[in-house]
């Protein structure tokens, strides 16, 4: 779907877009092998071909800071690409916005538990970054991203961030992650499943009070599977929207 894309060129929405592929313009190279585009002027489509040369290069490279651009609503576009090298990624805190107690990820073949006091610290978190070129989440627009970058300023990798929470929308599927999961029928272990955030929480103050590491685990446990399973769901999400497009405009 990133070769099809034009939304993330400045000026082209996605009705402009809609009606490129309508005219059959359905890709980077069926735009520059047209010599005119209907409803672009010739001083705009130079200027396009050269934005369009740069994406294409962009993806020689594997350069997934270029598509940026991208709208948060579309970053999914981009999934497919950069599947590989993604990082999906959840974090609990001490209250909703309060400190990061547990912050989880998954590459794709491993998971990674950073652990408040422990290890949560800046090297680490540049660590497991390193190399990435798409953060996947869920609510992190809103939430996991801003707390990181209060308590690490300027350590969030310049890469597009795909929030799944806004494509599910578009598919029908509103609410918590957990409910989600259960809608797609993803189904979680018998230690965690009915856990919510809140839970973690007061998992957390259990084991700073007690010290009992059977509350840190769970909140591990629980962090796990969150981020596990943000991969089926970007998956369930690519699939789900770029067949929705193809069957709409034959691309």
């Amino acid at each position: 779907m990133i070769h099809n894309s034009f939304i993330f060129l400045e000026r082209i929405g996605p009705i402009t877009e809609q009606n490129l592929w309508s005219q059959g313009i359905s890709d980077w190279n069926s735009f520059l092998d047209s010599r005119i585009v209907k409803g672009f002027s010739v001083v705009r489509k130079k200027y396009y071909d050269k934005r369009l040369i740069e994406a294409k290069k962009a993806v020689r490279d594997y350069d997934s800071s270029f598509f940026i651009s991208f709208p948060p609503s579309e970053v999914w576009r981009t999934y497919d690409f950069f599947r590989d090298d993604a990082l999906f990624l959840d974090i609990e805190t001490s209250g909703y916005y309060g400190d990061i107690t547990v912050l989880g990820c998954y590459d794709g073949d491993r998971t990674f538990t950073l652990v408040k006091d422990r290890s949560l610290t800046k090297r680490n978190l540049q660590q497991l970054f390193l190399g990435k070129k798409l953060i996947v989440t869920f609510n992190g627009a809103s939430f996991d991203l801003p707390v990181i970058d209060r308590y690490f300023p300027g350590i969030l990798p310049d890469v597009p961030h795909l929030d799944l929470r806004f494509p599910l929308a578009r598919l029908g599927l509103s609410g918590g992650l957990k409910q989600i999961e259960k809608d797609v029928g993803i189904s979680r272990s018998a230690i965690v499943d009915g856990m919510r955030g809140e839970d973690a929480v007061a998992l957390w103050h259990d084991y700073l009070l007690t010290g009992n590491p059977d509350s840190l685990d769970r909140i591990v446990a629980y962090n796990e599977e969150d981020v596990l399973n943000l991969r089926p769901l970007a998956d369930f999400v690519f699939k789900s929207l770029s067949r929705r497009l193809k069957s709409s405009f034959g691309l």
